[in-house]
């Protein structure tokens, strides 16, 4: 059976699911160098199918999301407005959140009405029979049967879909039974992203800037009363809430008397504190509950805050943690289809082993490109063991070979590689390409050497390997790649085997034969606020623009004529 799956929300996305194994996804972005775009992927469509190696024809099924609710947002949020009413806010702050709420009222039954039915109408245009899922339930399968368990707790939780901002599960032989949901105006993603926008960074994108700030503050946090005060954990209900304690949490980005409270007081201190409040509410959550196994796989994009997955892998009741890589509105692509695969042929769909689903480089095509580029290149013998020589030169390397990751993280495919010594590097690295970070960057580890690096890994190796949780780093890792450890002592580890990963394998092993150092630096291989190259010739401007001056581009190591002396 094969299944097309489609995401039209930011970062929208289209897979393939061939009896159950998913071989090929694609987000619109890569296609069309647009950063988180939304709406019926069409290119990313083409291309997945391409990847695949079928056509449209032989195609048995599309599966998405965007299942509408029967409750209506005006019956949704009138409990919220009896509250709001109810609440001994003054009267000039209930009348600012009864606006927010009639706003956010506004907006829902815009999506319900108008936009989601018409991705549907378009999606439906490709004539083909249409499986359409709940928006947290096609992140939960993703999350599920991603990870291979059959008996697990599921959560998700992000900004908001059409079905609610987050969800509870529950798997006990691959079949999802849902727990509860939490509405789409008690949103930990609109708390975090409404304080990311009164810290001046773009919300649904710069969130991780402020979870690197977060780590700089130390000691008493005099901002944190208040922003306790926005969001909780509901236990009677298990969802989480938009508190209304303080006037303060609203449904939206744009909040004027949150970034009024937030002006005295310095980014790394709000930061803290609101990462502090959301690793509470959810880890209350997840501290409460049984479940078979202890096991727990998240999907969502909150779960993109791996400090707050390495919290819940931390908690006494967890056994494991799996988080499904792409975990944002891309992943939806994935779950609708693994949810159709489920449901109508009963059978479990495979597990995630890789998240190189994207497009390979094409041979002629790179050949084509560097003919036309004007830059030096040769093709080594080996150009893994090319790679691993340069690095151990202290030179910085761009990998661009292989299939394309699927998913917000480069996993060495699409990547910039260093050494980890060096802690300027996310100073000088960041500036080559215009990017302004406040972690480090993340380390890629050798598998075998891993434990003497990190704390945990036990309870997190299923996520390990894909870059979505922190762990805490020992006192080797401090001190052998300072460059790769934030403040807090926490790294963001790939950890790679050579069953997952055999040339990036080979590369650390060939790195570590030189060097007696068994991790790099890997960021992935973009300029700021574009997307991760794609093809050979996103990557050749790419090289440009950055100054660097090696690239491994498929078979052949390109060297950059106008790269900074420095390198």
């Amino acid at each position: 059976m094969t299944i097309l799956g489609i995401s039209f929300l930011s970062d929208a996305s289209a897979c393939v699911l061939q009896n159950g194994h998913l071989v090929a996804g694609i987000s619109e972005e890569r296609v069309n160098r647009v950063k988180l775009w939304n709406g019926v992927p069409h290119g990313a469509i083409q291309k997945a199918l391409e990847i695949a190696g079928v056509s449209l024809k032989e195609v048995d099924l599309i599966a998405t999301h965007g299942e509408i609710p029967q409750e209506s947002p005006t019956s949704r949020c009138e409990a919220k407005r009896k509250l709001i009413l109810a609440s001994s806010l003054e009267p000039r702050i209930k009348d600012d959140q009864l606006q927010a709420l009639a706003a956010w009222e506004e907006k829902e039954n815009k999506v319900r009405q108008e936009r989601t039915p018409a991705y549907l109408r378009e999606i439906s245009a490709y004539r083909k029979p249409m499986f359409v899922a709940g928006h947290h339930e096609s992140h939960a399968a993703s999350a599920l049967y991603g990870s291979g368990w059959e008996d697990c707790i599921v959560l998700t939780a992000d900004g908001w879909g059409e079905d609610g901002s987050a969800s509870l599960w529950k798997s006990q032989g691959s079949d999802l039974e849902l727990i509860q949901r939490t509405a789409p105006f008690d949103s930990l993603g609109y708390f975090y992203g409404s304080v990311t926008k009164s810290l001046g960074f773009i919300p649904h994108r710069h969130e991780g800037k402020v979870l690197g700030l977060a780590a700089y503050h130390q000691g008493i946090n005099r901002v944190y009363p208040k922003i306790k005060g926005m969001v909780a954990y509901d236990h009677s209900r298990q969802c989480f809430v938009g508190c209304m304690e303080n006037g303060l949490y609203q449904p939206r980005y744009d909040n004027p008397r949150l970034l009024e409270l937030l002006r005295p007081f310095s980014r790394e201190e709000v930061a803290a504190a609101t990462q502090c409040r959301l690793e509470e509410v959810v880890c209350e959550m997840v501290a409460g509950l049984q479940w078979p196994k202890n096991r727990i796989v998240l999907a969502g994009g909150i779960f993109a805050n791996v400090k707050l997955n390495q919290r819940i892998r931390e908690l006494e009741n967890v056994e494991k943690v799996y988080v499904f890589p792409n975990m944002g509105d891309g992943g939806l692509a994935a779950g609708a289809a693994r949810l159709a695969y489920r449901r109508k042929t009963g059978r479990n769909p495979k597990k995630a082993t890789t998240m190189f689903l994207g497009n390979d480089l094409d041979p002629v095509e790179i050949e084509q490109a560097l003919g036309k580029a004007d830059l030096p290149f040769e093709k080594p013998r080996k150009v893994s063991e090319a790679v691993a020589e340069l690095l151990a030169q202290e030179k910085v390397v761009i990998r661009a070979r292989g299939r394309m990751e699927f998913g917000p993280r480069a996993l060495g495919n699409r990547s910039i590689l260093y050494h980890c010594k060096d802690k300027e590097v996310n100073h000088w690295l960041n500036e080559s390409l215009s990017r302004s970070e406040f972690m480090p960057f993340a380390p890629v580890t050798l598998g075998e050497e891993a434990d003497k690096l990190y704390l945990g890994l036990q309870k997190g190796c299923d996520s390990a390997p894909f870059m979505t949780m922190t762990f805490d780093c020992t006192d080797d890792m401090v001190q052998s790649s300072p460059a790769a450890v934030h403040v807090d002592r926490t790294a963001r580890p790939q950890v790679v085997y050579s069953d997952l990963y055999p040339e990036l394998h080979e590369i650390l092993f060939n790195y570590a034969r030189h060097t007696g150092r068994t991790s790099l630096i890997n960021t992935s291989f973009n300029m700021h606020e574009e997307p991760i190259v794609c093809t050979a010739p996103d990557a050749i401007r790419a090289f440009r623009a950055s100054g660097l001056p090696w690239m491994a581009l498929g078979d052949y190591l390109v060297q950059n004529k106008d790269a900074s002396a420095f390198f």
